[in-house]
C-alpha cells in the first residue's frame, strides 16, 4: 500500500468522523446546516480520492475475436456450420 493511498484512507476516515460529529451536533442544536454541508463536501472529496487511488489499473481487452470478423461470435457460427 502506497503512502498516498494510506493518506487518502486516513482523510476518508477523518471526513467520515467529522460528518458524524456534525450530524450528532445538529441533533442537539449545537450545529447548523452549514457544518453538515461542509462535512458532506469533505467526505465526498475524500471518498472520490480514495476510489481513484484504490481502483485497479485498467487491463487491456482480450483478443479472442478475429479482427476481420464483423460480429462477435461469428467465428463460432462459421465453425459450427462447417462441421455440420
Amino acid at each position: 500500500m502506497t503512502t498516498e493511498l494510506q493518506r487518502a484512507m486516513a482523510q476518508y476516515e477523518e471526513a467520515r468522523a467529522q460528518y458524524r460529529k456534525a450530524v450528532l451536533a445538529s441533533l442537539g442544536g449545537a450545529s447548523n446546516g452549514g457544518a453538515i454541508r461542509r462535512a458532506i463536501q469533505d467526505f465526498q472529496g475524500a471518498s472520490s480520492a480514495l476510489k481513484r487511488l484504490s481502483a485497479a489499473p485498467p487491463t487491456a481487452p482480450s483478443k479472442t475475436q478475429d479482427e476481420s470478423e464483423p460480429f462477435p461470435g461469428w467465428g463460432f457460427m462459421r465453425r459450427l456450420l462447417k462441421t455440420g
